[in-house]
């Protein structure tokens, strides 16, 4: 083995013992939290028996988003905006993060704009147009569900190539 190798086994190691002492999730289900994740998003909410009920599978309810308490049928509406408002939704992670009982993910979120669209600067009228959102999420996780997460995404550079504002 090479060194390498064997320090990623430890840090494993050491990780998985500090998510059960925790009751985290260790870092090898991650993949499938992340998946099941960008699942709930991004498959149609009202195609579900009961959305808000998929939904607390994942998060706590309420969930602190960016430190305010959100309700889980919060999460279900935005989930329904977001795909009233873009057609062929996509995500690409481009970077990832983990520690016991938190991940942090880099990413592109994908899509073109097809619906009104709630944003800073008021509702914008689709364009459709394409749009690449960088964003990352800080998830925190406990007892296998999402507690707390904090968002920051590039509002300004998806509303600059939707052309609803422009940089001079």
């Amino acid at each position: 083995m090479t060194l390498g190798l064997l320090r990623r086994l430890a840090i494993d190691t050491v990780a998985a013992r500090a998510a059960e002492r925790s009751g985290g999730v260790h870092t090898t289900n991650m993949p499938a939290l992340l998946d099941r994740l960008l699942g709930l998003w991004q498959e149609p909410v009202d195609e579900r028996d009961d959305p808000e009920a998929a939904f607390r599978e994942l998060y706590a309810d309420p969930v602190s988003i960016n430190g305010m308490p959100t309700p889980v049928s919060s999460l279900v509406e935005r989930a329904r905006a977001l795909q009233r408002a873009f057609d062929g939704l996509t995500t690409e992670i481009v970077d990832q993060v983990e520690t016991p009982d938190r991940v942090a993910i880099a990413f592109y979120l994908r899509g073109r704009h097809i619906g009104p669209l709630l944003t800073p600067v008021g509702t914008l009228a689709p364009t459709g147009g394409a749009v690449e959102v960088r964003t990352i999420d800080i998830l925190t996780i406990a007892d296998g569900l999402i507690t707390a997460l904090w968002v920051v995404s590039d509002e300004l550079g998806m509303l600059t190539q939707l052309d609803a504002v422009r940089l001079v």
